[in-house]
């Protein structure tokens, strides 16, 4: 059986998600760049909310952790903008990869902090490669 598996993911986690997923032999995968808000209302936690990691540069520190208000202000908006942007990796996987996958993707993207993200779990209906007609696993 296949699954498909969605996260959203912080900007800044895509890659160390997607190499993590590389090493355990799943490289096929899509990315793209979405917007949105969870339960915060799209409020983030600012650099005096928390302590920033020291792999950030100064640029990322003002970029990544703005305020709706304070994102306006630097974008010369005349309102709070409450759309957070973030990442989408979709991804299918076989029924017996998809624990391991869950929880690789856990690991890496955890940080304990409002905004980490979420995974969706689904079932596919089926799959084809429409070059060579291939169907199900086959075709992943």
């Amino acid at each position: 059986m296949l699954i498909e598996i969605t996260a959203i993911l912080r900007r800044d986690k895509v890659v160390p998600t997607m190499r993590a997923l590389d090493a355990i032999g799943l490289g096929a995968m899509t990315l793209l760049t979405v917007s949105g808000r969870g339960r915060q209302g799209g409020n983030v936690m600012t650099d005096i909310d928390r302590e920033i990691p020291a792999e950030y540069d100064a640029v990322s520190r003002i970029t990544k952790h703005l305020t709706p208000a304070s994102f306006a202000l630097a974008h010369s908006l005349s309102r709070p903008v409450f759309w957070i942007p973030k990442r989408m990796l979709q991804m299918i996987v076989s029924s017996a990869m998809k624990d391991e996958v869950i929880d690789l993707i856990m690991s890496v993207n955890r940080t304990g902090w409002m905004g980490d993200g979420k995974i969706f779990v689904s079932p596919l209906e089926g799959s084809l490669r429409i070059r060579t007609g291939e169907q199900g696993q086959e075709s992943v």
